[in-house]
């Protein structure tokens, strides 16, 4: 079921490359308003900037608050016709207030609609415009920033299928990209659609704005993209999807067939500026942004999988999250890695530290998806193989291969706990537990459950279980229609896919079902514990059998002198703690990952017990032992 399951979202997320739905079509009528979330956009198009700011510091001259404008994403699935009509999100971010201001090119009309915390303006003229946020707050700190936003006009990659493009493109600056990109599913989704070579889906008029580049058919929007060209040369979609239509088309309409496909300024923003001005490294006249809006702007289509709805539940998205505001800056080169988009998109790409990027950004699709490289399935930029910090490699991995990059203790138990400086692990142990490795063992092997080698994908076949596979839903066996545990919200679901979530975020319900292939009547995460691991008497569930080792362990630890803390570095160890007593405070901080009990429960068993063992010189009294 798991893996039809998965195949069947491989297929879509393919489709979604090309998605269809009605919009606007060749005879101009209005459709769904888009903004692409880039910084450089087509004359005509709507851009829309969301304020958000960081607080000052204990010391605001030192560390003063921080003004930041997130490009804002308006998806099609909204179905906003007018502007006006677009509902304001909830601010991003409590606490301060915002003020917007806005100046466009000479002979620009352009104003702002800025009724809330996102603020949105028509570029109706090509050139620059400064989109100016300035957030202050009680206290009276305040930060200002502008955002540089350009308008112009599309020209083309320039290599299309055979052709020989009229000068330099992208690929003349560019190569390793472009050659990269053409191998990619975007690359060639309108030959493929002209020529009849889209399966199971019926191509029409309306695929054009979503496998061509530049489509915005309203008046307004003249920007030279494909559906200005067509217009112009009289190009029409063939009635007839057939094998040499494309080749009929770049033979009679090569202008037309030069924007064909989602080419490079679908995401990047039209180029006239870039190859023709003097852009610099600071203005280049194109967009480089990682905003989730870029790929929103076809793919929160409603007839595909919602992959921009449910990322949006996701913590990933979150904006607010410590992980991503605190750990990042130029002191925080080691923790960008995972902790800022970018910083991990340098990391992976071989950066060195010192060079990675270290700005605030979460964590979008292009962070994960590499949009110029199609080596690895999904485009994922790590995939198959990954090195834990206690040098575990992990191979055979596939797409957990990509969490488990950062979904790690980001420590080496024994060059810490053995070693003069101790280091504890961080929030997350999920690869290791999956592994059965990254505890301090003391040499010793200990037992583990299974889920890492029968689970198939690992972290991918539980977080990304899918909708079809929810208790009772028709695409589970033996479904007979919606459960409770569907969590749906609107049309889609709020666990699994793209949420990553176990537990729903809107309702708490639990994504069971992949559990069920092997616990067949389990309704929840909290299993009945097979043993009384914690000598208290009773058996509880895994979860509180854990909690109780932990708070046996606490209290060993602190009775020799360890001092656990809520916050880095975790432990306050006193001057003469030996090796067991380091070892014992590092499985202790391990184990604490909120989900070890799901993810190993006989490893974390084991560790703790051991730990316990180590530092009281005697077994957990009245439980029973999972020994190696």
């Amino acid at each position: 079921m798991l893996r039809k399951a998965l195949i069947v979202i491989g297929v879509l997320l393919l489709s979604l490359a090309v998605g269809v739905w009605g919009v606007s079509g060749q005879d101009g009528e209005q459709g769904p308003i888009t903004t692409s979330a880039a910084e450089v956009v087509g004359v005509g198009s709507y851009v829309a900037g969301e304020a958000y700011a960081v607080a000052a510091g204990e010391d605001p001259a030192a560390e003063p608050l921080q003004a930041i404008i997130l490009p804002y994403g308006i998806y099609p699935a909204m179905h906003v016709n007018v502007i006006e009509d677009f509902q304001q999100p909830e601010p991003a971010v409590e606490g301060f207030t915002f003020e917007w201001s806005l100046t466009g090119p000479e002979g620009s009309a352009a104003s702002l609609v800025q009724d809330g915390p996102v603020a949105i303006f028509q570029a109706d003229v090509e050139g620059q415009y400064e989109l100016t946020l300035t957030a202050s707050d009680d206290a009276g700190n305040s930060g200002s920033t502008t955002w540089l936003v350009f308008a112009t006009t599309y020209v083309g990659v320039g290599t299309v299928g055979e052709m020989e493009p009229e000068f330099t493109q992208c690929g003349f600056c560019h190569e390793d990209q472009s050659i990269a990109w053409h191998e990619t599913a975007h690359a060639t989704a309108f030959i493929r659609a002209i020529d009849g070579l889209m399966e199971d889906v019926t191509i029409d008029e309306s695929w054009l704005a979503y496998i061509t580049t530049g489509y915005d058919a309203r008046p307004e929007a003249e920007n030279n993209g494909f559906d200005d060209r067509a217009r112009a040369a009289g190009f029409t979609f063939p009635e007839s999807l057939e094998v040499g239509n494309w080749d009929a088309m770049a033979a009679e309409f090569p202008e037309v067939a030069a924007l064909a496909n989602i080419q490079c300024e679908a995401c990047h923003g039209p180029g006239s500026m870039h190859v023709n001005a003097t852009g610099t490294e600071d203005h280049p006249m194109i967009s480089l942004g990682l905003s989730a809006g870029t790929c929103a702007q076809c793919h929160a289509a409603e007839q595909f999988p919602p992959i921009p709805q449910q990322w949006e539940l996701s913590a990933h998205a979150d904006k607010n999250a410590e992980a991503f505001w605190y750990p990042i800056g130029e002191n925080r080169a080691a923790c960008v890695a995972c902790h800022s988009g970018v910083g991990y998109i340098d990391a992976v790409s071989g950066v060195s530290m010192e060079e990675r990027r270290t700005d605030y950004q979460i964590i979008t699709c292009a962070v994960c998806h590499d949009p110029h490289d199609a080596e690895n399935p999904e485009q994922l930029r790590v995939f198959d193989s990954v090195v834990l910090p206690d040098g575990t490699d992990v191979t055979g991995a596939g797409a957990a291969a990509t969490c488990m990059t950062c979904h790690n203790a980001r420590t080496d138990p024994v060059a810490s706990v053995e070693g003069e400086n101790l280091s504890l692990p961080h929030y997350s142990t999920a690869a290791e537990l999956m592994n059965g490795v990254g505890g301090y063992t003391w040499g010793e092997d200990l037992p583990s459950s299974l889920h890492g080698r029968i689970v198939e994908n690992t972290c991918i076949g539980c977080h990304m279980a899918t909708f079809e596979e929810l208790p009772g839903s028709e695409g589970a066996e033996g479904g007979e229609g919606e459960s409770e545990g569907e969590a749906m919200m609107g049309d889609f679901s709020t666990v699994g896919g793209h949420t990553f979530a176990m537990v729903s975020p809107v309702d708490g319900s639990e994504n069971v079902a992949v559990c069920q292939d092997c616990h067949d009547d389990v309704e929840s995460f909290a299993f009945e514990a097979q043993g009384d691991y914690d000598g208290d008497g009773a058996v509880e569930t895994n979860q509180d059998e854990v909690a109780g080792l932990l708070e046996l362990l606490q209290t060993a630890l602190t009775d020799n002198g360890v001092e656990v803390l809520d916050h880095h570095p975790y432990m306050a160890m006193p001057e003469d703690a030996n090796t067991d007593l380091k070892g014992a405070a590092y499985n202790f901080k391990f184990a604490r990952d909120d989900a070890a009990a799901s993810h190993n429960l006989q490893y974390t068993v084991a560790l703790l017990q051991l730990s316990y063992e180590k530092v009281t010189g005697e077994v957990v009294p009245n439980a029973e032992l999972l020994t190696p």
